[in-house]
C-alpha cells in the first residue's frame, strides 16, 4: 500500500436520517479510526465533499461552493399554503431548489396526493428571482410532491390553461387551450438549466406517473388518471408550442416539470451531479484519490441511472480510482454493481436491528461500517 493514502468522501444525504454533511462526517470518522489502528505509519489524507444531485440539499452544496446571497420568497407550498423559502442569487445567476417549495418533505404522509399538489410555488420563486435581476436560473428539481407537468409553475409565470368552456383548467385532463397573454416580459432572454436526478421520459411505463406517482401517494387507479391527464396535457402543450419533446430524457422528472421547462422555457436538462460537480471541482478531487467513497440511503436502479452514485462512478472510471459505496440498503446484485463501476458496497442494514433502528442510528452504523471497511485498504 502506498505511503500516502488519499480518500475522497462524496456522499449524498441519507433520506430521513442524515444530511450529506453528517453522512460524510460519519464515514470520515470510521475511516480515520480504522486506518489509525491498522496503518499507524501511513499518512492518511481524507477530503469530505458533501454532495447532492438536484434534490434536497442541493442549495446548501451550491452555497458552500460558490457563495452568493441567500434570498427568501413567500410562496405557495404544494397545497397552496403560504411558506417562506430560500434560494441563492450570485450576481445575476439564481439557484433554486424545487424541494423547498414543492417538495414531498413539506407534506405529512396523509397529505400525499399528486392529483391535488401543484408546482405553483416554484413559479413564484422564479418570478421573485426574475424581479431581482436574474437572467440565468438553475433549478434542482428532485424530491417533488407533484405530478402536474409543471402547469402550476407555468400559471405563476403568466400562462393560462383553459378548459373547453374557457374557464381555468384545474386538472390536466381538462386542458383544452393555452394563452400566453399574461406571461411576464421578464422571461425574455433568460437562460434556464434544469438539474435533474433522473432521465425518465414524460409518458409511459417509465414516465412520471407510473414510476414516481406511487411514491407521491398515488394508488393504481390514480396512476391511470394521472397518466391520462398527462397525455392530454402534453398533446395540447406540444400543439401550442409547435414542437414535441415528451420523449426527451428528463422530461418526466419531478412529475413532468422537466417537460414544462424544456417545452416552454427552452431549458437544458442536465444530470444534477454534473452541475454540482463542476461547481465543487469534484472531477479534480477524484483525479488524485486512491479511493472514492460515495453513498446514499438506498442503492437501486435509479442510483446508477443518473444519480450521484452513477456520476461518481463515471468520473472515477476516467481517473482509475476505486469506488466504494456506503448505504442503508442495497437492492442491486453484484454483477450489476460491477458493471456500474462499484468495487465494494457496505450496508448499515447488516448491523441494524430493523429499518427504524437503521434510520434512528444511521450515523453510528455508518461510522462502524466505514471502520470495518478500512481493512480492505490493505489490498490497494
Amino acid at each position: 500500500m502506498a505511503e500516502k493514502l488519499k480518500i475522497l468522501i462524496v456522499s449524498d444525504k441519507f433520506k430521513g436520517s442524515l444530511t450529506a454533511v453528517e453522512a460524510c462526517e460519519a464515514v470520515k470518522k470510521g475511516f480515520t479510526k480504522g486506518c489509525e489502528k491498522l496503518f499507524p505509519s501511513k499518512e492518511l489524507i481524507i477530503h469530505a465533499l458533501p454532495m447532492a444531485d438536484g434534490g434536497e440539499g442541493s442549495l446548501d452544496v451550491v452555497e458552500r461552493a460558490i457563495g452568493g446571497d441567500k434570498k427568501y420568497a413567500v410562496v405557495s407550498d404544494p397545497l397552496f399554503r403560504e411558506i417562506k423559502v430560500p434560494y441563492l442569487l450570485r450576481n445575476r445567476l439564481a439557484f433554486i431548489e424545487m424541494a423547498t417549495c414543492s417538495g414531498l418533505q413539506l407534506l405529512k404522509q396523509q397529505e400525499y396526493n399528486p392529483l391535488k399538489t401543484s408546482t405553483y410555488g416554484l413559479g413564484e420563486i422564479i418570478m421573485d428571482a426574475l424581479k431581482k435581476g436574474a437572467n440565468e436560473i438553475i433549478v434542482g428539481i428532485g424530491g417533488s410532491a407533484t405530478n402536474d407537468g409543471g402547469m402550476g409553475m407555468l400559471k405563476a409565470l403568466g400562462y393560462s390553461f383553459l378548459d373547453r368552456r374557457g374557464d381555468e383548467a384545474i386538472d390536466l385532463c381538462d386542458v383544452y387551450e393555452i394563452s400566453d397573454l399574461g406571461v411576464t416580459d421578464l422571461l425574455k432572454d433568460v437562460k434556464f438549466t434544469v438539474a435533474s436526478d433522473v432521465n425518465n421520459p414524460l409518458l409511459g411505463v417509465r414516465g412520471a406517473s407510473f414510476v414516481y406517482g406511487p411514491q407521491k401517494g398515488a394508488d393504481q387507479d390514480m396512476v391511470g388518471r394521472l397518466e391520462a391527464g398527462m397525455r392530454n396535457y402534453s398533446d395540447v402543450c406540444e400543439t401550442y408550442c409547435g414542437k414535441v419533446c415528451r420523449d426527451y430524457p428528463g422530461t418526466g422528472a419531478a412529475g413532468g416539470v422537466g417537460f414544462a421547462f424544456k417545452l416552454f422555457l427552452n431549458a437544458e436538462i442536465v444530470p444534477g451531479w454534473q452541475i454540482l460537480s463542476k461547481l465543487t471541482y469534484m472531477d479534480k478531487l477524484i483525479a488524485v484519490a486512491d479511493v472514492v467513497a460515495t453513498g446514499e440511503g438506498s442503492v437501486d436502479d435509479q442510483s446508477i441511472s443518473g444519480k450521484l452514485v452513477n456520476g461518481v462512478c463515471e468520473l472515477a472510471r476516467k481517473h482509475g480510482a476505486q469506488v466504494w459505496v456506503f448505504c442503508g440498503e442495497n437492492h442491486l446484485d453484484y454483477e450489476t454493481l460491477g458493471k456500474a463501476g462499484i468495487s465494494r458496497i457496505f450496508e448499515t442494514s447488516t448491523l441494524a436491528k430493523g429499518k427504524e433502528d437503521s434510520i434512528k442510528n444511521a450515523g453510528k452504523y455508518l461510522e462502524k461500517i466505514a471502520l470495518n471497511a478500512a481493512t480492505f485498504l490493505t489490498r490497494l
